[in-house]
C-alpha cells in the first residue's frame, strides 16, 4: 500500500481501482482478487477515481433521437444510450492490446484531507490490458505502475453469447460474490447493488468493449435498483449532460454522458454522509458534500502496450 501512497502524492487517484473513483479502490481490489479490502473510508475515494469512466473508444451519434428531448427515465437514458453505442464501432483491439486513457481530473486534497480539490485541474492517463486483467499508470517520476484490475473480466467474457442485460449483470454478480470486504472504522461494506454498480462503470471506463457489450452493459445499468437519472451534470472541462446516478450509504456517483449524442462525458461524485473519527483522514472528519471526484474524459484509443499514447 505504501507503493499507492506514494504514486498518489502527486497525482490524482489512481483508476486502477479505476481507482479515484476505482483507481485505489478497485486496482487494490485486484491485487487480492478473492479478498477486497476497503481502507477505512479512503475506500470511497478510490471508487471515486474509478468511477472515471468511458463508454467506448470514439465519438457516438444518437439514433432517431431530437437534440431538445429530455430523458424521462433511468430507463429511457439506458435504451439510448445503447442504441447510440451501435453507432460507435471504434477500434477493434487484438490480443495483447491496450486502452489508452487520458482523462481531466480534479486531484486529491493537497492538504492531505479527504476527497479531491475542485478548483485544481490535472491530467491522467491510464492504460488497461484489452483481457481486462492488468490496469497500468505512470509515477510521477516517469516509473510505470502495473497492476491487475478489478474485477478481472475482459471483453471476451462479456460477449460470449447471448449478449444480454442480465447475461452481463449475472456474470459480473458471480465474480464479485468470490471477493470478501473488510473493513476499518466507521465505513460499512457497500451493498449488493453498489457494488454491482461500481463495477459496471469500471467496466466500461478502463475498457475497449464491442458495442453489443456496451449496449448490454447500459441497458442493465437500467435495471440495478437505486439507480437514476440527473440531469445538467458538470464534468471537470464544464460540460454539462444528462447522467446515471447511484447514491450508496454515504456517497453518490454520476457517469455524465452528452445529452445529445450520448458520448461519455466524465463523472462526479460528491460525500452524502459524515463520518468522524477517521484514522487516516486528516482531521479525522470527513463532511457530507465533500467532493470525491470531477473528472472529463479527453481520449481513448488503443495502443500496443502500456505506456504508448
Amino acid at each position: 500500500m505504501k507503493a499507492i501512497k506514494d504514486f498518489r502524492r502527486d497525482t490524482p487517484p489512481m483508476t486502477a481501482a479505476a481507482g479515484n473513483a476505482a483507481r485505489g479502490r478497485l486496482l487494490a481490489a485486484a491485487l487480492e482478487p478473492e479478498r477486497r479490502r476497503a481502507p477505512r473510508l479512503g475506500w470511497r475515494l478510490a471508487v471515486a477515481a474509478a468511477l472515471a469512466v468511458t463508454v467506448g473508444t470514439g465519438v457516438v451519434v444518437a439514433r432517431d433521437q431530437p437534440r431538445t428531448t429530455p430523458v424521462a427515465s433511468v430507463s429511457e437514458l439506458g435504451e439510448r444510450a445503447a442504441r447510440a453505442a451501435y453507432d460507435d464501432r471504434g477500434q477493434v483491439p487484438s490480443a495483447g492490446q491496450w486502452l489508452y486513457i487520458r482523462e481531466l481530473q480534479a486531484p486529491q486534497s493537497a492538504d492531505g484531507g479527504y476527497g479531491v480539490d475542485v478548483s485544481r485541474r490535472v491530467v491522467w492517463e491510464q492504460w488497461t490490458s484489452v483481457d481486462g486483467k492488468q490496469v497500468a499508470a505512470l509515477y510521477p517520476d516517469g516509473r510505470l505502475l502495473v497492476q491487475g484490475n478489478h474485477p478481472g473480466l475482459g471483453a471476451a467474457d462479456l460477449g460470449r453469447a447471448p449478449v444480454t442485460p442480465e447475461s452481463v449483470l449475472a456474470m459480473i454478480r458471480q465474480k464479485l460474490e468470490g471477493m470478501e470486504w473488510v473493513v476499518d472504522g466507521p465505513q460499512t461494506p457497500p451493498s449488493a447493488e453498489e457494488q454491482l454498480f461500481q463495477a459496471v462503470y469500471q467496466l466500461m471506463g478502463t475498457q475497449a468493449l464491442p458495442p453489443e457489450v456496451r449496449a448490454a452493459l447500459f441497458r442493465g445499468l437500467a435495471t440495478i435498483p437505486g439507480v437514476r437519472v440527473a440531469t445538467e451534470v458538470a464534468d471537470a472541462d464544464g460540460r454539462r449532460g444528462v447522467a446515471f446516478s447511484y447514491t450508496g450509504e454515504s456517497a453518490r456517483y454520476d457517469l455524465i454522458l452528452d445529452p445529445v449524442d450520448y458520448r461519455f462525458l466524465g463523472t462526479s461524485g460528491v460525500q452524502t454522509k459524515g463520518y468522524t473519527g477517521v484514522a487516516d483522514v486528516k482531521g479525522g472528519t470527513i463532511a457530507a458534500g465533500t467532493p470525491l471526484t470531477l473528472t472529463a474524459r479527453l481520449e481513448a484509443r488503443i495502443v500496443d502496450g502500456p505506456g504508448q499514447r
